[in-house]
């Protein structure tokens, strides 16, 4: 349960819900699901606490016990339809119900289709019923929970195939070129990160069949960093069909992948890999 003066807004949300409106293509559709699928909602609820209710802490958040009862206020249509309400923000809400005293979760779409699925008599949920009207029927609220589930396991499990295990064999192979539409967008962003001293690419083979490239960067163990260059190459790895591992050059990966190697990216020096081999000398 939530203070509603805690702010809550979908920017994102919003603007692809507007896009698609305007524009209404499949790539439309699929841009504001995916957002949606990752959005959190305002959901009205009336909660009913066995004994002395909890207190709210400093965020103006309830710890809601197994024991205690909340009920979701549902939009019945002219056609004799339930729905479950999501609003993306405050604004959205007070369109519904203007109550200072309005209980309130906050609820994602898994959150939304455990609760249709559970809820037989109720026909789906729908996004801003007195704005946008989105509706989202049982069916469609299934079927993008499965693919949700599918694209999730399938991509846990290739990232277990990427990992390395004690007892693999690791051949670290030096590059003949360095590809441009994966170092221009690189450099930028460790250009952009002064904690970043030097970074080497090369081709790391695991158990004679596991291709994909290795990078190993010269700098403290920064998630956001590691985020940020994953991001920018992204573009050409799903191009080229290619995986990259990240790692620090203080790890002991890292640390065979620096053996006897040129680094591409100097933060004295800058891009090395644009010299010819005359520069170099």
């Amino acid at each position: 349960m939530n203070d509603p003066k805690t702010p809550l807004t979908n920017p994102a949300l919003k603007q692809a819900i507007a896009a698609m409106k305007a524009d209404n293509t499949p790539q439309s559709r699929n841009v504001m699901i995916n957002v949606m699928m990752r959005s959190t909602f305002l959901v009205p609820v009336q909660v009913g606490f066995a004994g002395t209710p909890p207190k709210m802490d400093k965020t103006g958040k309830v710890q809601v016990h197994p024991n205690t009862k909340v009920s979701f206020a549902l939009l019945a249509t002219t056609d004799k339809k339930q729905y479950f309400m999501a609003f993306t923000d405050w604004d959205e809400l007070h369109k519904w119900r203007k109550n200072p005293a309005q209980q309130t979760m906050m609820m994602n779409f898994d959150q939304y289709a455990s609760l249709i699925d559970k809820n037989p008599q109720v026909s789906g949920f729908v996004i801003n019923p007195f704005g946008e009207n989105l509706r989202f029927e049982r069916e469609m609220v299934s079927s993008l929970k499965q693919q949700k589930d599918a694209f999730a396991k399938a991509a846990k499990e290739q990232a277990e195939k990427k990992k390395i295990h004690p007892g693999d064999k690791i051949v670290i192979v030096e590059l003949s070129n360095y590809p441009d539409d994966l170092m221009v967008p690189v450099c930028e962003v460790l250009e952009a990160n002064p904690q970043v001293n030097e970074a080497y690419l090369q081709m790391m083979i695991v158990n004679d069949t596991q291709k994909s490239y290795l990078m190993v960067l010269d700098a403290p163990k920064d998630n956001a960093l590691f985020t940020a260059v994953i991001n920018a190459a992204r573009p050409y790895l799903q191009q080229t069909k290619m995986d990259m591992n990240l790692t620090i050059a203080a790890s002991p990966l890292g640390q065979q992948g620096i053996r006897g190697s040129e680094p591409f990216y100097s933060r004295v020096r800058g891009r090395l890999y644009e010299l010819d081999e005359d520069e170099e000398d």
